[in-house]
């Protein structure tokens, strides 16, 4: 199983510890960083569907138009930071 640790900072240069505990938050050893731990169940590879839209510009055809609403409403694996 993967794990994406929400909210971490990972400095560069110097291990760090985490503690993953079974309620699902985590907490830097060595300072008081902390977060929440989320499973990340089995997926295929993850896109930027944004820039896939770009290749099917608005317009052409019905077939563009079904592969840019397919796009939209695709699963959601691994959510998009705030400000992206």
């Amino acid at each position: 199983m993967a794990v994406l640790l929400e909210g971490i900072n990972i400095p560069e240069g110097n291990p760090i510890t985490i503690n993953i505990y079974r309620d699902g938050t985590w907490v830097n050893a060595y300072t008081t960083e902390d977060g929440k731990a989320v499973p990340v169940p089995p997926h295929g590879r993850c896109i930027d569907a944004d820039e896939l839209k770009t290749a099917f510009p608005c317009g052409e055809s019905v077939r563009t138009e079904c592969v840019r609403v397919t796009i939209d409403h695709a699963p959601t694996i691994i959510p998009a930071e705030e400000g992206e």
